[in-house]
């Protein structure tokens, strides 16, 4: 069986070009954008625009803009975890072990 593809379950703009987002597998964070944009390219050259910026959409679990520009989550998820960004779940505390005589 393959495993679930990781996609974004919540997203949200914040000033200046980040991203506040939540993935499927419950690891979410603040994705620092600027550093993207400051790469040259015909796909981020409207989206050093704020208002512009501000008109990505969440769509099949990615972020798009209005000009077809998306990022992958995987992408997305690894490099907020390079960056530390990247918050993840803690894991359930167990609360005493339940057994036989």
């Amino acid at each position: 069986m393959a495993a679930p593809r990781l996609k974004l379950t919540s997203l949200r703009t914040a000033i200046p070009f980040k991203l506040v987002v939540t993935f499927s597998d419950g690891s979410w964070g603040t994705f620092n954008a600027a550093p993207m944009l400051a790469e040259r390219g015909e796909g981020t050259e409207p989206l050093r625009d704020r208002g512009y910026f501000a008109k990505v959409d969440l769509v099949n679990g990615k972020p798009i803009w209005p000009n077809y520009f998306d990022i992958s989550p995987l992408w997305l998820q690894e490099e907020m975890n390079k960056r530390g960004e990247l918050q993840r779940p803690r894991p359930a505390r167990r609360t005493g072990q339940t057994g036989g005589p």
